[in-house]
């Protein structure tokens, strides 16, 4: 089972839509494929066409009664199926995990243990956290064995690498040392020559394989996101869904040679 955090502290890289739109690609393929959404802006699960949760009760249907209960009882909820894949939706009252996280024992390692208890269930669980350096990032990114970093084109995106890099590092050394960014995706490409030197200037970095580009496309993920669609099905003839298909399949080459390295 790969556990697979989109990561990106700046907003507006397309971290929901590329988790969304991979997880669909890997879904289609034939696995079994768990998206958690761990934005309390909750857009991954109105992306998928789900309802928000509601109520008194709205956060046990998130990834808040995996960290926050009873510590013998803390386990995720049940999941809602959209589109093939099984989700853990969101809601605005998971904001509440970031003021109440660190007076837990082991706090930020829980979403991490709870994932563990579903292994072999799912081939793939990817998580979709919030655009930030707070506690629900550091959940989900502590819960994964590899990240995927989606990095928009401009300078804006390269500059935020730095935020990126550090808190892996960091991460590393004081809670999983095998954690790893295993792709960085270019989002937001456009034909001019700043998007274009950007996406060089990162292929050049070194920091991390990078995947082809996926290119911005002003109406086609707003109006899929609408219809509550995965970008395939929403309109499968769009040259987005090609876009797509390579860096899912540039993701597998990645976590394949992963294995083959840790093997090793």
């Amino acid at each position: 089972m790969h556990v697979i955090t989109f990561f990106n502290h700046a907003g507006g890289a397309a971290k929901t839509s590329t988790a969304l739109n991979v997880g669909y690609s890997l879904s289609r393929r034939g696995h079994r494929v768990l998206l958690i959404d761990a934005d309390p802006q909750a857009n991954l699960t109105r992306w998928v066409g789900l309802d928000v949760p509601t109520g008194s009760d709205a956060k046990l249907h998130t990834l808040y009664s995996a960290v926050l209960g009873a510590t013998d009882t803390l386990a995720l909820p049940a999941p809602v199926v959209a589109h093939g894949m099984d989700v853990i939706r969101s809601c605005l009252d998971l904001a509440e995990v970031e003021p109440l996280l660190p007076g837990q024992v082991m706090g930020q390692l829980r979403l991490r243990s709870a994932i563990r208890k579903i292994e072999g269930k799912y081939d793939f669980v990817l998580i979709d956290p919030p655009p930030s350096l707070g506690q629900l990032s550091t959940l989900a990114v502590l819960a994964a064995d590899e990240l995927v970093v989606p990095v928009p084109a401009g300078n804006k995106g390269l500059e935020g690498l730095e935020g990126v890099t550090r808190m892996v590092a960091t991460f590393r050394q004081v809670a999983v040392p095998t954690l790893r960014i295993a792709l960085m995706v270019p989002t937001r490409v456009s034909n001019t020559n700043l998007s274009r030197d950007s996406v060089e200037a990162l292929r050049g970095s070194g920091i991390a394989p990078i995947s082809d580009a996926v290119t911005e496309r002003p109406s086609l993920y707003p109006n899929s996101q609408l219809q509550g669609l995965p970008v395939a099905l929403y309109d499968p003839r769009n040259p987005a869904v090609a876009e797509l298909e390579a860096v899912t399949d540039q993701l597998l080459a990645q976590l394949e040679t992963g294995r083959h390295g840790a093997a090793k």
